[in-house]
C-alpha cells in the first residue's frame, strides 16, 4: 500500500494497484460518520467503436449501450440489487457520462457489507434475452422524458455545436433505434471489454483503517476469474479545432430565453497542466464578469438578465471549454454586450489575489464532508485517470505572471453561441 500525499495539505490517499490491475484508492478520516464508495469504469457513451476483448476486428456498437449496461447491472437472478442495499443500511445509485460509468454506495453502518455488495454486483453481470427486452421500454421512457426537458436539450445542443466529430451532444441513452437494436450478446461483449479490472478503479471514503479496507478488497479480487486486458483498442477520432456551429437558435417550452456563449480551446496550446489552465481560465472570466466587477449587477439592474451570470469550465478530451450562461429576455442584446466586453478583457492583480484566496478556501473546505471529498477525488481521477497529488500545490503556486502568459495566448475567437427561446417566439 502506498500513501499518496496531497502536497501542501496534511492529507493523503492510500493507494494500491492489485494483482489483477484494479486501482484502489482509500481516503480515511476518523471523525467521518458515514462512508461513500465509487466503483468506476473508464467506459461511457463515447465508447461505441472498439475491438472487443479476445477479438481482432473493430466493432461498432449501438449508441446508448454503456447506459443500457449500467441499467442492467442492477438486475440479478435473485432480484434487483437496489432492494438489497436498504436491508444493510446502504443506498446505491449509478450514472453514465460520456467517458465513465460509476456505481455508488453510501451509508452510515455495515460498511463492509455494503462494499462487498457493491463490488459483487458490479463484477457479476446477469443478462438474458428476456430482461434485456424488458429494459428497452424503460430506457425509451427515459429518452422521451429527456427530450421533453428543455434544459437537457439545450445542454446537448451546446455540445453538438462545439464539437464536429467527437460525439459530445448525442444522447447518452441512445436514440430509439439504438435502444431497440441492443442485444444480450452486445452487453456481454461491452462488459467483458470495459469492466475489466485494468480499466476500472475503486474509490472509497471512510473512517475505517485503510490497509484493512484494501485487504478486504484484495480478498474478493483474488477469487475473481477474469481475462485481464489493459490495452483496449478504441477507434481514434480526429477532432478539428474549429467549432461545429458558430451560432444557433433553438425553440423550447420555456418562459425565458437562455444564452450560452462558449469557447473551444485546445489544451496543448498552453504549456501548463490542465488543472492549472482550468484555474487560470476561471480566474480570467470571473475577474472580468464576476460579482467583484459589478458587470452582472449592472445588467440585472437594467432588467437585461434574470439572475446571475453563470461561468464554468469543462474538459472534453483535448479541449477545455469556458462558458458564459445567462437567462435573459434580450439574448441578442446580451450577445452584443458580451462581444464588446470580451474584447475589453483585462487583468487586475488585486482581483487575482482575492479570487485565489477564495479558491484555496473552497478547496480546503471540500475535505470536511464525505460527499465533497468523493466529488474531488472522482473529479481528479476522471480528468487524469489517476488521483493527482499536486492539486492543492497548484492553487498555492498560482501567480500573476503566469496568469498573464495564459491571458496573452488566449484566443476567444473560436466560439459557439446558442440561444434557447420560448416556443411562442418561433415564426
Amino acid at each position: 500500500m502506498q500513501k499518496i500525499n496531497l502536497e501542501g495539505l496534511n492529507e493523503y490517499v492510500a493507494y494500491e494497484k492489485l494483482d489483477n490491475n484494479l486501482d484502489v484508492y482509500v481516503y480515511r478520516k476518523k471523525d467521518f460518520h458515514s462512508f461513500y464508495a465509487y466503483y468506476v469504469t473508464n467506459y461511457g457513451a463515447l465508447n461505441t467503436e472498439f475491438v472487443p476483448i479476445n477479438e481482432e476486428k473493430m466493432h461498432k456498437f449501438p449508441d446508448g449501450i454503456a447506459h443500457f449496461l449500467e441499467h442492467k447491472m442492477f438486475e440479478k437472478k435473485d432480484g434487483h440489487v437496489l432492494e438489497k442495499f436498504p436491508l444493510i443500511g446502504g443506498s446505491s445509485n449509478a450514472f453514465t457520462s460520456y467517458t465513465h460509468t460509476v456505481y455508488q454506495v453510501s451509508g452510515t453502518e455495515k460498511f463492509y457489507d455494503n462494499l462487498n455488495l457493491l463490488i459483487n454486483f458490479v463484477e457479476n453481470p446477469y443478462f438474458t434475452d428476456k430482461n434485456v427486452e424488458k429494459e428497452k421500454g424503460i430506457i425509451k421512457q427515459e429518452l422521451f422524458m429527456g427530450k421533453d426537458n428543455p434544459y437537457r436539450v439545450f445542454a446537448f445542443e451546446k455540445l453538438k455545436n462545439l464539437f464536429v466529430n467527437l460525439g459530445y451532444g448525442r444522447e447518452i441513452v441512445g436514440e430509439e433505434k439504438d435502444i431497440d437494436s441492443i442485444t444480450k450478446e452486445d452487453l456481454y461483449k461491452c462488459y467483458n471489454t470495459f469492466y475489466n479490472p485494468g480499466n476500472m478503479c475503486l474509490i472509497i471514503v471512510t473512517n475505517e483503517e485503510e490497509e484493512k479496507v484494501i485487504n478486504f478488497v484484495k480478498e474478493i479480487e483474488d477469487k475473481r476469474k477474469v481475462d485481464i486486458e489493459t490495452d483496449i483498442e478504441v477507434k481514434k477520432i480526429n477532432e478539428p479545432e474549429n467549432v461545429n456551429k458558430e451560432f444557433d437558435v433553438i425553440y423550447q417550452n420555456v418562459s425565458k430565453s437562455e444564452l450560452s456563449y462558449s469557447f473551444k480551446l485546445p489544451i496543448n496550446d498552453y504549456k501548463i497542466s490542465y488543472h492549472k489552465l482550468d484555474l487560470y481560465l476561471y480566474i480570467i472570466f470571473i475577474s472580468n464578469l464576476g460579482k467583484l466587477t459589478g458587470f452582472g449587477l449592472d445588467l440585472k439592474e437594467k432588467n437585461l438578465i434574470n439572475g446571475n451570470i453563470g461561468i464554468g469550465t469543462n474538459k472534453y478530451m483535448d479541449y477545455i471549454v469556458p462558458s458564459i450562461n445567462v437567462s435573459t429576455d434580450y439574448p441578442e442584446k446580451i450577445i452584443d454586450i458580451l462581444d464588446k466586453k470580451i474584447k475589453e478583457f483585462s487583468l487586475n492583480e488585486e482581483y487575482f489575489n482575492m479570487i485565489k484566496k477564495s479558491m484555496i478556501s473552497d478547496f480546503v473546505y471540500c475535505f470536511t464532508g464525505v460527499s465533497n471529498v468523493m466529488s474531488y477525488l472522482f473529479g481528479s481521477y476522471a480528468n487524469n485517470k489517476k488521483i493527482l497529488t499536486t492539486d492543492f500545490k497548484d492553487f498555492q503556486e498560482l501567480n500573476f505572471e503566469e496568469l498573464k502568459e495564459v491571458f496573452n495566448k488566449l484566443n476567444l475567437d473560436n466560439k459557439s453561441i446558442l440561444i434557447m427561446k420560448p416556443l411562442e417566439e418561433k415564426e
